[in-house]
């Protein structure tokens, strides 16, 4: 099973993530652990609060460095398939641009060794292009 994380510098407010995931077609179950799916039904991914104490160095310190700001809030997604090769995936990164929506940027994290920037309308942005940006903090003007 596969776990990454989804990293906010605000709160996520579950109810309205819930019907963003909806308006794009990702039906959602349960309450304190959501059951996310593709409108097919498959792409299964559960999705939980995450414990910012429990993450690892690596990834606060990329949150950090990637928000601007340390990570104040955000979600664990586990799923069955590879990441950032199977069906579980897409669902994640949805899950993804539905928080970034929410908030002014996201960070999605491997919880191994990648980090990427979470853009609403762009999508995932990974390490070879915002590497080379002088100043991550623009990212918050993407809106």
């Amino acid at each position: 099973m596969a776990t990454v994380a989804v990293l906010t510098g605000r709160r996520v407010n579950w109810r309205r993530l819930r019907r963003r995931l909806a308006a794009a077609g990702y039906p959602t179950t349960g309450q304190a652990r959501l059951r996310v799916a593709q409108p097919d039904g498959r792409g299964v991914v559960h999705a939980a609060r995450t414990d910012l104490a429990g993450l690892p160095d690596r990834a606060a310190r990329s949150a950090r460095q990637l928000l601007g700001v340390p990570a104040r809030d955000g979600l664990t997604c586990s799923f069955a398939g590879p990441a950032a090769v199977s069906e579980e995936w897409s669902t994640v990164v949805a899950i993804a641009r539905a928080v970034a929506a929410e908030v002014p940027l996201a960070v999605l994290d491997d919880l191994v060794d990648t980090a990427y920037l979470v853009h609403p309308g762009r999508g995932l942005v990974g390490p070879d292009e915002y590497r080379g940006m002088p100043e991550p903090r623009s990212f918050w003007r993407w809106r």
